[in-house]
């Protein structure tokens, strides 16, 4: 006794076929409610405030560099009257600017020194804004030290002036007597000479790198600094070019801007998008009557057509406006959903519209709905499932953009189908029932029989022809494609030539494929969130080329201190600075800013006495209000209960870092770093800059990436094992949706795709689109009659064939319209998505039929018998008989878009009784 594996979905499309019954006979109900649900969450768009910090969006949620950070606010939280330059680990209403002497220019030298004093004293003096009747400018926002004056930048000034007084300026750390300054991050492309005592001279550098902090707290007087920071950057841009210096700029919106600018590039796109799937569906739509290349105006459904796409739109409003209502953040990457949805909402109107059409017209039409329903909602059932579980697995993720993107998109998924199987169900019932009126489609009235052709006027020939059916034949005319595939592309895959190329070029692919996951590249650089033309991306070139190859400053902070009045303590808190400042990212020990190191030196050089271990702490406190800026900002003191006796608990020291431009360089950097904290463990010792929270990004998308596939991969073989109730058919899914998804890694890499959160969303997309593409094909397969396997391919090929790319068009003619954003989010969607369908139709059409044709034999094929209210017994089929199609009365375009519809006829109890049926 033969098992069966089709219990769930036979239970599926019965529970369908009874609702098909139901929505045929009450329509408008499933109409209405869907236009006033839509409209209700029309609402939701009226609390759209887009999480714009891309931090936030693209750091992983859990990422060490968020604590490490969070270490460093609580223990120094940064405010007015406690701001250091160089120890500030916040973006938020700071501005950098950098100064590029040009012509390979010594930036010390006048005249372009006096170029840089100019540029800085226009930023401090002559930008300005207006808020609430007063005028505020840098000396009004800027952040202090104590009662100090606006920092600004005077170590640029200062330094130009002493290297042009020919004093020898050491570097990376600037002395003098018992003064020292750090300099290796504001100083770029510093070529240096060796002086005496072996120390480190300036002989020319390239560039400036200039700070302008700004109050970020309350927020009224931050929202006044945002408005400065937007009025630097339009003055910057009008700034006359200066012919001594060139200037790049960025400030705390800069990221933000860039990624809003994203998204609105995207919205008139999107309009061009609709349209053109909006056309494509109505063409798709037309029918022609049997004879001549007369429009059948009966069964041409343009306007539902239209209407399907606009179900699409329905459900992506819906989805959007729910989660909005919901309170759920949104970022603007979810503008590039809709291009995705709309183009999956029209390949399954398609198959609802070939369902129906491939029923008996002469049935009753509450019938034909029933059997359309049995047939294609099970089938959008599994679309649906398959892609909203893809993203629904996506949604696990750490990186919140990912999670953002895949939650809107599994709700516009869910939604949609909802929709389709209400809304246009219901729309698709009062159209069938016209059909059974013979009434024309887009004016509702009686049709002129197409026997009546020759009688009738031109406006009747051409806007008013309908066909009848027929009762005497349902038509056997192959449509031009299924001829293709039937009768010149199968026969020539079967050729053993041909298998074996096929399998040949598989191996070509994986090689490929291979090849390319081995010069993978991780990570999404903040550089990749801005649009082509941003004026930051110079500013980020100019950090890379002259400040990120040396002297940029890392934060070690120790966060459980040792008791530093005993005297080995302090050693091996020296052996870690030293740990950390000869690392092979490190730019040496003279790049160390460390106030034990300068206590030391103060009492040594200056009040010429050591230091004592019982009277350590009363020594740092006289010293630190000798020379309290900066280190009293990098001690945290605890004050005994009920004693006057004070400890650290905690402080913190700066070292300049080496070669950190590439994003590999940059994840070595932290690597090394924290192995280094790590050996101290005793003291807890953490390390941050910025860059890290990108860097963290890069340690964790390969294996979020397995995990997600693996999840996916999981739950996509559970859906085949319900859409193919067959184990080894599921088996062999399995192994093209791997393929599919190595192949998009792999082949992404070669297209200059880095993996990362973007190419993350497409390649979790991709498993539910690779599912589709393999069932499909498998499905062809084993529902064929044939005995051989070589008749079996022909058979589901000349079915499935042209709809599988006639359904991978229709995604990337939805796409197609972001191929020239100028923004790498963008194009990396488009990447992803032309590789995905391409290698998934190439796995439909090519590997899979050869390796099904090699591999399977009868142990993939169901045994039909009493199923639902049909009974139908297995019988023999010659090889050369015709195969199952589309009738003939359908136009090819709709006729092919069998794909789906076809698959499911193996677990419809009527389709399948009609396909034995028509092969005879």
């Amino acid at each position: 006794m033969r098992i069966r594996f089709d219990y769930v979905e036979r239970k599926i499309a019965g529970c369908f076929h009874s609702y098909g019954k139901l929505i045929s006979r009450h329509p408008a109900p499933f109409i209405v409610a869907p236009l006033l649900f839509t409209m209700a969450m029309v609402a939701g768009f009226f609390h759209l405030d887009p999480v714009t910090d891309a931090i936030y969006l693209f750091t992983p949620t859990d990422a060490p560099s968020k604590m490490e950070r969070m270490s460093i606010h609580e223990k120094w939280p940064l405010s007015d009257g406690t701001y250091i330059p160089g120890r500030a680990v916040t973006q938020a209403r700071e501005v950098q600017v950098t100064a590029l002497a040009r012509d390979g220019g010594n930036i010390l030298e006048k005249p372009y020194s006096e170029a840089v004093y100019r540029l800085d004293m226009f930023i401090q003096k002559r930008i300005k804004v207006h808020y609430a009747g007063q005028m505020y400018g840098y000396n009004e926002l800027c952040l202090h030290f104590q009662s100090d004056d606006c920092p600004g930048n005077p170590h640029v000034h200062l330094i130009s002036d002493l290297y042009a007084h020919g004093f020898n300026i050491t570097f990376p750390t600037v002395r003098m007597g018992s003064e020292s300054g750090y300099i290796g991050g504001a100083l770029g492309g510093v070529s240096l000479f060796r002086g005496a005592n072996n120390s480190q001279i300036v002989a020319s550098a390239s560039s400036w790198f200039l700070i302008y902090h700004l109050k970020f707290f309350p927020n009224n007087e931050s929202y006044v600094s945002g408005l400065w920071e937007n009025e630097l950057g339009r003055a910057l841009s009008e700034y006359p070019e200066d012919p001594y210096i060139s200037i790049t700029y960025f400030h705390s919106q800069t990221l933000a801007d860039e990624l809003k600018r994203n998204a609105e590039s995207l919205v008139p796109r999107f309009i061009i998008s609709f349209t053109l799937l909006v056309v494509f569906s109505a063409i798709c739509g037309v029918a022609f009557v049997a004879k001549g290349a007369k429009i059948d105006w009966v069964l041409s459904k343009p306007v539902l057509s239209v209407l399907g796409v606009m179900n699409a739109g329905m459900g992506i409003v819906s989805g959007i406006g729910m989660l909005l209502l919901c309170g759920f953040p949104y970022n603007d990457i979810v503008a590039v959903m809709p291009f995705l949805v709309v183009a999956v909402g029209t390949d399954n109107m398609f198959l609802m519209v070939a369902a129906v059409r491939r029923t008996s017209r002469t049935l009753p039409y509450e019938e034909r709905m029933a059997e359309c329903m049995a047939e294609a909602a099970v089938s959008i059932l599994i679309t649906a499932l398959t892609d909203a579980f893809s993203f629904g697995v996506g949604a696990i993720t750490t990186i919140p953009a990912v999670m953002i993107f895949c939650m809107y998109t599994a709700f516009a998924i869910t939604i949609t189908f909802v929709y389709q199987i209400t809304f246009f169900a219901a729309l698709l019932a009062l159209f069938t029932k016209w059909e059974a009126q013979y009434k024309n489609s887009v004016f509702l009235c009686v049709t002129q029989p197409e026997e009546e052709v020759k009688s009738a006027g031109v406006w009747q020939r051409l806007f008013n022809l309908g066909s009848r059916p027929n009762t005497t034949t349902d038509g056997k005319d192959l449509p031009w494609s299924s001829k293709f595939f039937d009768e010149w592309y199968g026969p020539i895959l079967m050729h053993p030539i041909s298998r074996v190329l096929t399998i040949a070029w598989f191996g070509v692919y994986l090689a490929g494929a291979y090849y390319g996951c081995t010069q993978l590249k991780e990570g999404l650089e903040p550089i990749n969130l801005l649009v082509e033309d941003s004026y930051a991306i110079p500013h980020y070139h100019i950090l890379q080329d002259h400040f990120w190859k040396y002297g940029a400053t890392l934060q070690i902070v120790v966060n459980a201190a040792p008791d530093l009045r005993i005297r080995s303590e302090r050693e091996r808190v020296m052996r870690l600075a030293h740990d950390m400042a000869t690392t092979s990212h490190s730019a040496g020990q003279e790049s160390l800013q460390f106030w034990m190191l300068e206590m030391t030196n103060y009492y040594k050089t200056q009040l010429e006495m050591d230091l004592v271990d019982v009277a350590f702490y009363g020594m740092l406190q006289h010293y630190l209000s000798a020379k309290p800026k900066p280190w009293i900002e990098d001690v945290l003191w605890n004050k005994t209960a009920g004693s006057d006796d004070v400890q650290i608990t905690a402080f913190r020291f700066l070292v300049g870092m080496r070669d950190i431009a590439s994003t590999n360089s940059q994840q070595e950097a932290t690597r090394v770093f924290r192995e280094v904290a790590a050996n101290y463990s005793s003291y807890n010792v953490t390390t941050f800059m910025p860059l890290w929270l990108f860097t963290d990004q890069y340690a964790i998308v390969v294996p979020n990436t397995v995990q997600n596939i693996i999840i996916a991969l999981i739950c996509m073989i559970g859906i085949a094992l319900v859409l193919i109730p067959q184990p080894m058919c599921s088996f062999w899914v399995a192994i093209a949706c791997a393929s599919i998804d190595f192949g998009v890694i792999g082949y992404m890499t070669l297209w200059d795709v880095k993996l990362d959160a973007i190419s993350m969303i497409t390649i979790i997309m991709s498993i539910g689109f690779s599912v589709d593409y393999s069932a499909h094909i498998t499905y062809g397969y084993v529902v064929s009659p044939h005995p051989e396997a070589k008749d079996k391919i022909r058979d589901a090929l000349a079915a499935l064939g042209w709809p599988l790319i006639q359904g991978g068009l229709s995604t990337i003619l939805a796409v197609s319209v972001l191929a020239d954003v100028p923004a790498y989010m963008i194009v990396t969607f488009f990447k992803t998505v032309v590789l995905a369908i391409s290698i998934g139709l190439l796995h439909g059409i090519l590997f899979l039929p050869v390796f099904l044709s090699i591999f399977v034999r009868g142990c993939c094929i169901i045994q039909s018998d009493h199923v639902g209210h049909h009974t139908v017994a297995p019988h023999p089929v010659k090889a050369k008989q015709t195969p199952a199609v589309a009738p003939s009365w359908m136009s090819p375009i709709e006729g092919d878009a069998n794909l789906y519809a076809y698959q499911s006829s193996a677990f419809s109890p009527s389709i399948e009784t009609s396909f034995h049926d028509k092969s005879h």
